[in-house]
């Protein structure tokens, strides 16, 4: 039987910077983190479609609730997706995202972003794969303003028994023009590595970290543990630094719980400005 997952997930971001807020690059959505596990884990995962060839089953998508935009505040993004080995070396996914924004008082519009993911994934050996995603995003933050882009991202992961490294470029495009003035994607380099570390057959240890560097000029890192009991329940912390990227500093915890092919990862972010007191969560099933 082909291996293939699919994933429902829900979650909540509370993002409360005011309308107006000065960015310095366009369309940040497209480079959110939308998996609770890593935003447990402070932003520790990069999610790429190299990883697909190195898992006997790939958890590929979901249905989430999640806030974050920078110019506006409040926004919710549901998204779903799903993601296939066609063989033992070629993977494949597709995501879709939608945002949408609080009513604007006095203008009677809502304003909404779109984001599609399809990415593939190819291995060359069993410790080395290439992925690529193509993503198509757009925002409409009024009834006469919008803006839509084409991002690539071009990554490799490495995974030798308990140790994995992945690096690559993310958000690649051409920048946007607008009457305010030119904004750049948001294009970064990113490094992430994670250990596994077991202990008998029931306790297992994983320590996860990355960096991003953003071409705007801002870096970004990250640092996060998970204890996996019996393989069915797990608890995670992290912590990530944003400054002054596109996605905030914050501290994080959560928890998961594997019930054969049925999952759920939940994720609380604290002690940041911003993001305090958020709440993600995702329910799968793979198969």
């Amino acid at each position: 039987m082909k291996k293939f997952a699919m994933i429902l997930a829900a979650g909540l971001f509370s993002l409360n910077m005011s309308a107006g807020t000065p960015v310095s690059e366009a369309l940040p959505f497209a480079q959110l983190d939308f998996n609770p596990a890593s935003i447990a884990m402070g932003n520790t995962y990069i999610e790429c479609a190299s990883h697909i060839p190195h898992n006997p089953y790939f958890i590929g998508g979901g249905v989430g609730y999640e806030n974050y935009m920078p110019e506006l505040s409040g926004t919710k993004y549901l998204n779903a997706g799903a993601a296939s080995k066609i063989n033992d070396n070629c993977g494949v996914s597709l995501s879709f995202v939608r945002g949408t924004g609080e009513e604007i008082t006095g203008v009677g519009y809502t304003p909404f972003e779109i984001l599609v993911n399809a990415g593939f994934g190819f291995m060359f050996s069993p410790r080395l794969a290439v992925g690529l995603n193509v993503k198509y995003a757009k925002e409409h933050l009024l009834k006469s303003y919008s803006n839509t882009a084409v991002l690539v991202d071009v990554t490799g992961t490495w995974k030798f028994h308990a140790t994995e490294l992945t690096a690559g470029v993310t958000g690649i495009g051409e920048a946007i023009t607008t009457s305010t003035g030119k904004f750049p994607l948001p294009t970064a380099v990113d490094i992430a590595a994670k250990q596994v570390f077991e202990f008998g057959s029931d306790h297992a240890l994983t320590l996860a970290g990355r960096a991003d560097y953003y071409f705007a000029g801002h870096p970004a890192a990250g640092a996060g543990v998970e204890y996996c009991f019996s393989k069915m329940v797990f608890v995670r912390a992290g912590y990530h630094y944003g400054g002054e990227s596109i996605v905030p500093s914050f501290a994080s915890a959560g928890a998961g719980l594997w019930i054969g092919n049925f999952y759920v990862d939940a994720a609380y972010a604290f002690a940041s400005d911003v993001l305090d007191k958020s709440f993600s969560l995702r329910l799968g099933v793979r198969f």
